[in-house]
């Protein structure tokens, strides 16, 4: 036990260390505020809509998880070369935003098929509710599962992903979870293992709360 809390004590007191959690925090939370806004709107606006080419829309949606993820992350690098932004934590979310909005845009289509009613949406129209009011009391809480449900994922997903920040790292800019990779292979050190216990913690607490949440929501 002592030897897991000094571990863990010097993972905190590392700058390095603690540096590369917070900024994996925060390219997590902008990561999922692309992806919930960008999948969640996309799975509304496609939802019950048929026009030709919607397949081809739907796939482009879902391309960041089918492309292979080396290829995706040397785009993205030629991408922001191109704009001087190599090297940013904001590449780097803005990058695992488009690998969230997949599957933010699959929980939230579960959603609506699962949740929301189309005669309720016509209802409101032919009594006079807006386009906003119709988003905000009707699809919104039909949707609100889905995009929870999504985020969660998506943060869990951006803050384990290794290729697209190690494309897009700079000197400032090292990720979790490429600092753990690169101390794997040039310095193994018990700091690995009091990170992959953060890793191990943030799974039990999304866990813990998806559960609550259910729980909420079948006592509701």
């Amino acid at each position: 036990i002592w030897i897991s809390v000094h571990s863990l004590t010097d993972y905190l007191d590392d700058p390095q260390w603690f540096d590369s959690t917070v900024l994996s925090f925060q390219v997590a939370a902008l990561a999922v505020a692309i992806g919930c806004v960008t999948g969640g709107a996309a799975a509304v606006a496609l939802h019950g809509r048929r026009f030709p080419g919607k397949g081809l829309v739907t796939g482009a949606i879902m391309a960041p998880i089918v492309v292979p993820l080396v290829v995706f992350a040397l785009g993205g690098y030629l991408v922001f070369a191109r704009l001087h932004m190599v090297g940013g934590w904001v590449a780097i979310g803005l990058l695992h935003g488009m690998l969230v909005t997949p599957y933010v845009f699959i929980s939230v289509q579960t959603s609506l098929l699962a949740a929301l009613n189309p005669l309720l949406v016509r209802s409101a129209r032919s009594l006079g509710a807006g386009r906003w009011s119709v988003l905000r009391h009707v699809v919104w809480p039909a949707i609100r599962p889905g995009v929870l449900a999504g985020g969660v994922l998506g943060f869990a997903v951006s803050f384990d992903e290794v290729v697209v920040a190690l494309f897009l790292q700079g000197p400032q800019t090292v990720t979790l979870p490429v600092r753990m990779f690169t101390a794997i292979q040039f310095e193994l050190t018990p700091k690995v293992a009091a990170s992959a216990s953060l890793f191990l913690a943030l799974s039990v607490l999304v866990l813990l709360a998806q559960s609550v949440a259910t729980r909420r929501r079948g006592t509701a």
